[in-house]
């Protein structure tokens, strides 16, 4: 035959699962704030990495134009150079 607990053991298991509750919202507070400081950083550096690419597009657009306007000018030079007569005529 069992006998009903008594009123200290059934005391000490709610310390017992209040001090496991507690220690589990303790972990996952910290693992909460791990988790803000690291989206953080992530958004930081995506920020920069935004700025970066924004920085190499207008330098890859410039450089595009210059091309184009090298290409012009060799362009228009040799058609030049084509309707001249050479010089041993």
């Amino acid at each position: 035959m069992k006998t009903p607990p008594q009123q200290a053991d059934s005391n000490m298991h709610i310390d017992i699962t209040l001090k496991q509750v507690i220690e589990r919202a303790n972990d996952m507070e910290s693992r909460l704030a791990w988790q803000e400081d690291w989206l953080e950083r992530l958004d930081e550096t995506l920020i920069a990495q935004n700025a970066t690419i924004e920085r190499l597009e207008r330098l890859c657009n410039l450089m595009a134009q210059r091309l184009g306007e090298q290409r012009e000018s060799l362009e228009s030079m040799q058609s030049d150079s084509a309707h001249e007569r050479p010089p041993h005529y």
